[in-house]
């Protein structure tokens, strides 16, 4: 969610909370207020009420706003304030008031003095200050959401640049990170702590490159003089049996080793971003041209294949090779002699099931670097490590289930 979104509902869910305690809190102050003001206008009321009985000796009471009655000494109560409904027979309906009743003694004589003034019912004032209170708060929403939309282009205009340079740079290019400078110090402060650690990062990851090829070279020329040494020691006439094997061992391992070298190297070019010339594929002729250079090793183990369906995909060409023949390879080594690999390609994956006795134990780790299911076969460990770092790159997810007395391996692309 972006900074401004999540602004906006934090304004606007607060604000929702904001407007329903101001909506109580003014409505219940006003209604305090209004009455005060009422009880003071009915107060003053009855003091004229009261001038008018001591001028006149009498009061024509009008019902039920005004209301004056003699009374007993005994009946003098206190001064009282009340809210109060009366029926009114016009409306066929119950009117609310606010009263009051006070106690007056006038020329000898002991008099209740009422005097009431119509109120709003609550529904009435509920519904106008609610309404009123949403149209201020509403405008002031407006206003912030226009003020912060307003402030994000200015503020944050210069920061969304330089998010959009971090997003295209590459160490694997030959151009340094150069960030805007955007005049606030937070956002400057942080440009140069991504710089600095741009700059460290870019240095261990030419060291972390270098130290891979140089490594893998250094390592490949002792290798193969290694495998001439016992080449040239198959060639010796008087070698007996034990020897001969040994010989073999050190010539099958070397070979080996320099096959996990290799490999190492590759896995070390694709965390380095060194295969990003990305064109149209089409899966269904790439597998078709791996299984014509396995046909040798097809027919020696009679193994067929059927691959239905096609699909086109951008990859750099080179990793849609190096997968294609790795889970191919794999398949094929995994397989019984005699059987068949199924592969399906559509829009949405691809899919390749072989034979197998039973499920894979720990499929979660098939593809971690130098596990093996079984070692009866013969691998150096790498070729899935290299797989699922291609598929991770292209973001392909992958599946494996057992069923039918097959091995499944689903790779679904992403549109």
């Amino acid at each position: 969610m972006k900074l401004l979104s999540k602004i906006n509902r934090t304004y606007l869910r607060y604000g929702i909370l904001v407007f329903l305690i101001a909506d109580v809190v003014i409505i219940l102050l006003s209604n305090f207020i209004l009455k005060e003001e009422i009880d003071q206008q009915l107060l003053l009321e009855a003091e004229l009420i009261a001038e008018t009985v001591e001028q006149k000796g009498n009061f024509l009471s009008v019902y039920p706003t005004d209301i004056v009655e003699e009374i007993s000494y005994s009946e003098i109560s206190k001064e009282t304030t009340k809210d109060t409904v009366i029926y009114d027979s016009r409306h066929d309906d119950l009117v609310p008031y606010r009263e009051l009743s006070t106690f007056k003694s006038i020329n000898g004589k002991h008099y209740q003095i009422i005097t009431r003034q119509m109120l709003m019912e609550f529904d009435d004032i509920f519904s106008l200050y609610t309404a009123l209170i949403s149209t201020v708060l509403g405008l002031i929403f407006v206003l912030v959401l226009l003020f912060t939309q307003k402030m994000n282009t200015i503020l944050w205009g210069t920061f969304n640049k330089n998010v959009e340079l971090l997003k295209g740079y590459s160490f694997s290019s030959n151009n340094q990170l150069k960030l805007n400078n955007t005049g606030i110090d937070e956002f400057d402060d942080l440009n140069q702590v991504i710089k600095k650690m741009s700059d460290r990062l870019e240095k261990d990851y030419i060291a972390s490159k270098e130290f891979s090829a140089n490594a893998a070279h250094e390592l490949q020329t002792p290798l193969s003089i290694i495998r001439n040494k016992c080449e040239d020691l198959f060639s010796y006439q008087d070698l007996n049996e034990k020897v001969i094997n040994s010989i073999r061992e050190i010539y099958v391992s070397t070979d080996r080793l320099s096959g996990i070298t290799k490999a190492l190297l590759l896995l070390a070019k694709i965390d380095h971003g060194q295969f990003n010339e990305n064109e149209q594929i089409n899966l269904n002729q790439f597998i078709n041209s791996k299984i014509d250079s396995l046909k040798e090793i097809l027919e020696e183990r009679k193994i067929n294949f059927h691959s239905t369906g096609n699909c086109i995909i951008n990859m750099d060409k080179r990793l849609a090779n190096l997968w294609i023949q790795n889970i191919i390879i794999n398949a094929i080594k995994y397989s019984p002699e005699g059987d068949q690999i199924h592969i399906q390609i559509n829009d949405k994956q691809l899919s390749i099931s072989n034979f197998g006795e039973k499920a894979i134990t720990n499929p979660e780790q098939i593809f971690n670097r130098f596990y093996k299911e079984s070692e009866q076969v013969g691998s150096s460990g790498i070729g899935l490590a290299i797989v699922k770092k291609i598929i991770d790159h292209y973001k392909i997810e992958f599946e494996y289930h057992f069923k039918n007395s097959k091995h499944v391996f689903e790779y679904r692309f992403l549109k």
